[in-house]
């Protein structure tokens, strides 16, 4: 039987859809999904956990309940309360930047472990957005901001349309801009056959920049690569930061957001 990879991306997990991972395992070996993150806003703090399924079963969110999931940071540990099946977080501990975060989940006699240290801040300028790169099925809105150049940085952009957050993505290093002015384009865009996801004119975007750590760079651009290249090679799963042997990644992370109104 033919394994297969995850390529929804996890990053939806942040919306109250419980979208399954599949993953390109070489094996039919079931494993751990691990997820989580903790930002520089308010009660985000949260990490949710699933298993691989086979080719052949449904789609449906494979939540790991009765895990214990700690994250400790600043010398403080807070215990991850389950909400619903495999869903687990808190609002005791808020993340800040310069300090390393690490996560430690127990479930039965398996231990996981990572470790993610919060970048400082760097400033969302501007989301714009002219008549002409818009049109229903697909908008092109640009955003604006300026790397800083006594580090080497890297950015994850999650997109959301009427505060629904999308599969769609971008995931940006200055290794090329170093000190620069960036300005990059987003696509927010309709990809299904279904006319009621189109977008129209009072349609709110929303862009969120993420400063994050390389290994989760690392992780998020080698996610859509996992299935392999056209040239056959053999497909990779994606370059995970948890230890133990669970497949996900764990970030802290800062947010920047803006939205926009389709004029």
């Amino acid at each position: 039987m033919k394994p297969i990879i995850y390529l929804i991306f996890m990053l939806l997990f942040l919306s109250s859809c419980d979208d399954v991972i599949e993953l390109n395992l070489k094996d039919p070996q079931i494993k751990y999904v691990i997820e989580g993150m903790i930002t520089n806003q308010p009660g985000i703090c949260r990490v949710k956990i699933s298993q691989t399924k086979d080719f052949n079963e449904n789609n449906q969110f494979n939540g790991v309940s009765g895990a214990l999931v700690q994250v400790e940071g600043n010398g403080v540990t807070v215990t991850l309360s389950e909400n619903t099946t495999g869903i687990y977080q808190t609002d005791k501990i808020n993340g800040a930047p310069g300090v390393t975060y690490r996560l430690t989940v127990k479930i039965n006699n398996e231990v996981f472990t990572a470790s993610s240290t919060m970048p400082d801040p760097v400033p969302l300028l501007d989301f714009t957005l002219k008549p002409g790169d818009y049109e229903p099925t697909r908008a092109t809105p640009k955003i604006k901001f300026k790397d800083v150049a006594t580090a080497t940085n890297y950015y994850w952009f999650q997109q959301y349309i009427n505060d629904v957050i999308q599969p769609q993505y971008k995931v940006f290093s200055d290794e090329f801009t170093s000190g620069q002015e960036i300005n990059e384009y987003l696509v927010f865009e309709n990809r299904t056959k279904d006319i009621s996801k189109d977008m129209v004119r009072g349609d709110r975007l929303t862009v969120e920049m993420h400063s994050i750590e390389a290994p989760v760079y690392t992780y998020l651009s080698s996610l859509f690569n996992a299935n392999g290249s056209a040239d056959g090679a053999a497909p990779a799963n994606p370059v995970s930061n948890i230890n133990g042997g669970a497949i996900g990644f764990f970030s802290a992370h800062t947010v920047e957001r803006k939205t926009i109104v389709i004029p």
